[in-house]
C-alpha cells in the first residue's frame, strides 16, 4: 500500500493532545508553552483529584482549550484515542496532532524544528510521525545522538509519545493506539504499526524539550559502579505493564523483527530484574508484579489493573 500525500505541518493545522493525571503545580506554565506553538489544545484528564480538575478547568478557559474529563483512569492509550477523535471531529480541519505528556517542558522553537525536520526530509510524503529529541530531566541523558549527515532530521525505529507530531492521515489508516496496553509500549507498538503500513518514523535531532522519564532516586552503590548518581525507582504497577506489554510485543513481533525482540527480552527479563533486585525499593512486590506480567503475557490476559501508576 502506498501512503497518500500527507499535508505539510504548520501551526494552523496542528492540535496538541495533553494527557493529565494528578499534574503538579507548574502544569499551566508547561501548557502555555505548548499553546503558543499550536492552533488548539485538547486536554484529556484521567480522573485527577477534584482540586486538579478545578485547576485544569481554569487553564482550559484561559487558553481556549478543550477539556475532556474521564470518569476513570483509562490509561494513556485510551486518553490519546479520545483526543485524536476530538481533533478529527473538529471543524477546524487539523492535519496533525502533537502528543504531549503533562510533565514535558517544550523549547520555544520545538514545533518549528519539527516542521523543519519534515520539510527537509526527502521522503516526507511517507512520514507518519515526527518526534522530538530531548534531555532527560533527572539524569541529563540525551535520547538521540545524531551520527548522520543531516542536522535537521534522522530516521529512527521508535519514538516516545511525548513531543511527537502525528499525521492524522496515517492515524486513520494505521488505527488507534491499543487501549489494552494502557501505558507502556503504547508508543513502540504504534511506531511499529506505522512501518507495517509503509509510513516512516523520523526525529528532529535538536534538543527540543526537557522530559522526565519518571521515578528516579539517588543511589550511592549505583554511583560507585557507574559514575552516575540517579537510578530508576518506578512503582510496581509500571513493572507489571512493562513486562506484560513488552513480552506481548516480543511474541507478536519475534519472527518479523528478531533482533529487536531479543534485545527486549534481555531488557525485560535480565536487566530490569537485576535493577530491581540491586537498586530499587520494594523489591519483592515489584518482582511479584513482574512475574504476574510474565504470566498474563503467556495466557494473553489483557485486563487493565486499576492500581494507580
Amino acid at each position: 500500500m502506498v501512503p497518500q500525500k500527507i499535508a505539510e505541518p504548520c501551526k494552523n493545522n496542528i492540535c496538541a493532545i495533553i494527557v493529565t493525571f494528578h499534574p503538579d503545580k507548574k502544569i499551566q506554565d508547561r501548557i502555555e508553552l505548548i499553546a503558543n506553538q499550536v492552533k488548539k489544545i485538547i486536554i484529556v484528564d484521567n480522573k485527577s483529584s477534584e482540586e486538579n480538575r478545578k485547576k485544569l478547568k481554569i487553564i482550559a478557559k484561559d487558553l481556549g482549550a478543550k477539556l475532556i474529563l474521564n470518569e476513570n483512569n483509562l490509561g494513556v492509550a485510551t486518553a490519546l484515542n479520545i483526543g485524536f477523535q476530538e481533533a478529527i471531529n473538529s471543524e477546524e480541519a487539523f492535519e496533525w496532532c502533537l502528543t504531549m505528556d503533562q510533565d514535558t517542558i517544550l523549547n520555544n522553537d520545538m514545533i518549528q524544528n519539527l516542521i523543519s525536520a519534515y520539510k527537509d526530509c526527502p521522503f516526507r510524503e511517507k512520514i507518519g510521525i515526527v518526534g522530538s529529541n530531548y534531555e532527560e530531566y533527572h539524569t541529563g541523558r540525551i535520547l538521540f545522538i545524531n551520527q548522520g549527515v543531516n542536522d535537521s532530521w534522522a530516521e529512527v525505529d521508535n519514538l516516545p509519545t511525548s513531543g511527537c507530531l502525528n499525521s492524522i492521515n496515517s492515524f486513520q489508516k494505521v488505527g488507534k493506539f491499543r487501549d489494552e496496553l494502557f501505558i507502556d509500549y503504547v508508543d513502540t507498538d504504534y511506531c511499529m504499526r506505522l512501518k507495517d503500513h509503509n509510513f516512516r518514523v523520523i526525529i528532529s535531532p535538536l534538543i527540543n524539550m526537557i522530559h522526565p522519564l519518571g521515578n528516579y532516586k539517588s543511589n550511592i552503590l549505583y554511583k560507585f559502579l557507574t559514575g552516575h548518581e540517579m537510578i530508576t525507582n518506578y512503582p510496581p504497577i509500571r513493572h507489571y505493564y512493562w513486562t506484560r506489554n513488552g513480552l506481548t510485543l516480543v511474541r507478536e513481533r519475534f519472527w518479523k523483527n528478531t533482533k529487536w525482540a531479543l534485545n527486549e527480552l534481555y531488557y525485560l527479563i535480565i536487566r530490569r530484574v537485576l535493577i530491581v533486585i540491586i537498586f530499587e525499593d520494594d523489591k519483592f512486590f515489584k518482582l511479584r508484579m513482574i512475574l504476574l506480567g510474565i504470566l498474563h503475557s503467556i495466557i494473553r490476559k489483557t485486563k487493565i489493573l486499576t492500581i494507580e501508576y
